[in-house]
């Protein structure tokens, strides 16, 4: 029945491809290329072209972004096909992208690694998506100027850019923007402003968000359980879900000059987050709702970067600098953590993190164009208090290469990168905890050095106007890092004993896509299939015998209020992660347009035979928007419909993060599949020169009881229930 749904989900959206062929029919005008085709003047609606390269470049929607406001970058990325989110309630939100999350999906700010200690399930990428100004997934050979890993996927997150007026004229824009959202009472105020004249150019932005526990449908619950029961699968907890709630600010600043010479800018950013995490303490009584830890957390990056015009050559220095600060208390509300600041238990971590790099974007040679560079990090490590992850250094050192040429109706690109990386944790009295008292590493392996080549070959072949199939082959590259290799503590965000392990090798992989494109002015159409092979895959693995520890380290097999973490030990196996991805926008008519995706994906542990962790389940979505015309003092009216198929998920055994709740009296590490649907509205109302844009969702229309299959929360309640979601801005 539910491969049924699911097939039903696709066909009812695939039922647009045979316009594709009608419109080819229709369409016999000559064009070069099917990224340069031109959209004559017409009264009908028509979808703007896009460009295809072998390198992918998947950007979210500039409309969605702006009418889904959201505090979660994971949450944010959902439309794209093949992305997910890895959430806790509203608060928090990271992307999964092709199986890939966490240490191994690297976001960037502004094309720069973002430094925000990821290696936590629940930790937040350091960006308020209301002062995004574009987010994308990127990979393929292009993908290699950033990052070893890019060459599978990365996501690129611009911050507000700034814009240099024309000469003789001056600019200024900006935004008052608000959400408000009816669950859990979260509001968002935040304010936006650029300036340009004379080539100077300035902006600022400025955001505060706060959210109160989420609510979630009311179903029945599991009671008064207690260790030792049958295992059920009801949630602990419905309706108001205590300890989910959260506060954050964000601030930005820019500044720049562009002149005949090249540009030269600086970029400053200041984000902070509040965040408390629903956890579960048992004895023999029973079991209690706690916070299982209050979290704040502190990002401060500064970015310089120029570019420096030398004929037709184009030299590209950059320099960032990342203060990271990471504050935790296991089982104290973030409210109360200042009272234990003192506790020998209270986590303090501080990040500081140079990333510098030359680039050089040469001239046309024999057809080829592209740029090469070098790219250093100097990452320094501070354990201030708490025990997790030690201090410790790293050090980084990359060239790459990247190249791309066309060739009739082929395109080309390479790309080819080397990286060096050391970690090393001292063994200092800061640091006792981890070589003397636990003993995760001694003199012999608390420093390694991992070196390798990461490269990809992309084609692109233009078959017709509207037809165009590429594909990939890539190789990446990923060192261990400090936490990976020498974690020894209790984790309270996710109630765990996290340990790590010294001897990790550093992980390779083999990347194939293949892919079929359809453009016209109606109808976008993809379809992706790929396979990922990864050797030395890190998982974080609960122990076999199912260990549970105090927050020293001693274990024992009985979970208790003295022994409330579950032990999780960093493992290496091989890996083979494939998958389909489709992706659709048809406008029907001038009004009317409906879009689809639809991604199946597996991921399976090969030494073992068994599936890998946090792997998405199938979904598919389809969504139809109907813009009214005509109706006086509105502007583009709207009304939406959207409805989300996500299937069934068994959990991993022993590497799902949560798979003891498949084991206890309450909650489930696997999950059954479940239909969300969404209604929307919205519409510009003019004020003289001013327009208010009003955008209200329905999420959960129905109010449906269900658990999504990434939901960290799965074990305990249930997903978010009905919520009425306002979102407003006003540019001027």
């Amino acid at each position: 029945m539910i491969r049924y749904q699911l097939v039903s989900a696709i066909l009812v959206v695939g039922s647009s491809l045979p316009f594709a062929y009608a419109d080819e029919i229709e369409q016999k005008k000559t064009v070069t290329q099917l990224n340069k085709i031109s959209v004559e003047s017409t009264q009908e609606t028509v979808l703007e072209p896009i460009d295809i390269s072998t390198s992918t470049h998947l950007a979210v929607d500039k409309k969605d972004k702006e009418r889904n406001g959201t505090a979660s970058l994971g949450a944010s990325l959902e439309t794209l096909p093949g992305v997910n989110n890895l959430g806790s309630g509203s608060q928090s939100g990271k992307p999964v992208v092709r199986g890939d999350t966490s240490l191994r999906l690297p976001v960037l700010s502004n094309g720069v690694a973002m430094e925000y200690q990821a290696e936590g399930t629940r930790h937040n990428p350091n960006v308020d998506p209301a002062l995004m100004e574009k987010v994308e997934v990127i990979r393929g050979p292009q993908g290699l100027k950033y990052s070893s890993q890019a060459v599978k996927s990365a996501v690129n997150v611009e911050g507000l850019q700034l814009d240099y007026a024309a000469p003789g004229e001056t600019r200024t824009s900006g935004a008052l923007m608000g959400e408000v959202n009816s669950n859990n009472h979260e509001t968002m105020l935040g304010a936006k402003a650029k300036y340009s004249s004379n080539g100077v150019a300035v902006l600022g932005g400025l955001t505060k968000r706060k959210g109160e526990n989420v609510v979630s449908p009311q179903a029945a619950e599991a009671g008064a359980v207690k260790p030792g029961d049958p295992a059920g699968s009801k949630p602990l907890v419905t309706g108001t879900i205590p300890y989910t709630n959260f506060e954050g600010q964000t601030a930005v600043f820019g500044v720049g000059y562009l002149g005949n010479w090249g540009s030269v800018e600086l970029h400053h950013s200041l984000w902070e987050s509040k965040q408390n995490y629903l956890g579960v303490e048992a004895d023999p009584a029973g079991y209690e709702l706690i916070p299982s830890a209050g979290q704040k957390l502190k990002n401060e990056e500064t970015q310089l970067k120029a570019e420096i015009f030398q004929g037709d050559w184009v030299i590209k220095p950059s320099y960032a600098h990342t203060r990271n600060q990471r504050e935790a208390m296991h089982d104290v509300a973030y409210e109360q953590m200042s009272a234990y600041e003192n506790d020998p238990e209270y986590l303090d971590l501080v990040v500081h993190r140079n990333d510098y790099q030359l680039a050089v974007e040469h001239p046309d040679f024999k057809g080829w164009s592209g740029e090469f560079g070098v790219s250093f990090l100097d990452k320094d490590q501070k354990l201030r208090s708490g025990h997790l992850s030690p201090s410790a250094t790293e050090n980084g050192t990359g060239i790459f290469m990247v190249e791309k040429q066309t060739f009739g109706q082929w395109d080309v690109e390479i790309g080819g990168r080397y990286d060096s990386h050391r970690v090393k944790a001292p063994l200092s009295a800061e640091n006792a905890h981890f070589w003397d008292e636990t003993q995760v590493y001694d003199a012999s392996n608390n420093e390694r050095t991992f070196s390798d080549w990461s490269g990809a070959l992309g084609l692109a072949f233009h078959a017709t106007p509207n037809w165009t199939f590429t594909g990939n082959v890539g190789r990446s590259f990923r060192a261990p890092s400090v936490f990976e290799l020498y974690a020894s503590g209790a984790h309270g965000g996710v109630q765990a004993y996290q340990v790590g392990n010294p001897d990790l090798k550093a992980e390779t992989s083999i990347n194939t896509e293949l892919a079929a494109v359809w453009q016209s002015t109606k109808l976008h159409s993809s379809l992706s299939v790929y396979s990922n092979w990864v050797d030395n895959y890190i998982v974080l693995e609960n122990t076999a015998t199912e260990l549970y520890c105090d927050h020293e380290g001693v274990c024992q097999t009985t979970q208790s209020l003295a022994f409330p973490y579950r032990k999780m030990i960093n493992a290496q196996t091989n890996a083979l992660i494939q998958g389909v991805e489709w992706s659709a926008k048809y406008q029907m008519t001038a009004q009317l347009q409906w879009r689809a995706t639809a991604e199946i994906m597996r991921g399976r542990d090969t030494k073992h035979d068994r599936e890998l962790p946090l792997m998405p389940a199938h979904n598919a979505t389809l969504d139809a928007q109907y813009t009214f015309k005509g109706l006086d003092g509105l502007k583009q009216p709207y009304v939406g419909l959207g409805t989300r198929y996500v299937a069934e998920k068994k959990a991993a055994g022993l590497y799902e993060p949560f798979s003891q709740y498949d084991n206890l009296p309450f909650g489930t590490a696997s999950t059954s599949d479940y239909w969300l649907w969404n209604l929307s509205a919205g519409t510009g109302i003019a004020f003289d020169k001013q327009t208010l844009w009003l955008d209200l969702t329905v999420e959960n229309v129905l109010d449906t009881p269900y658990r999504d299959f990434l939901d960290t929360y799965k074990g305990i309640a249930l997903g978010m229930g009905r919520n009425f979601k306002l979102n407003a801005r006003m540019p001027f």
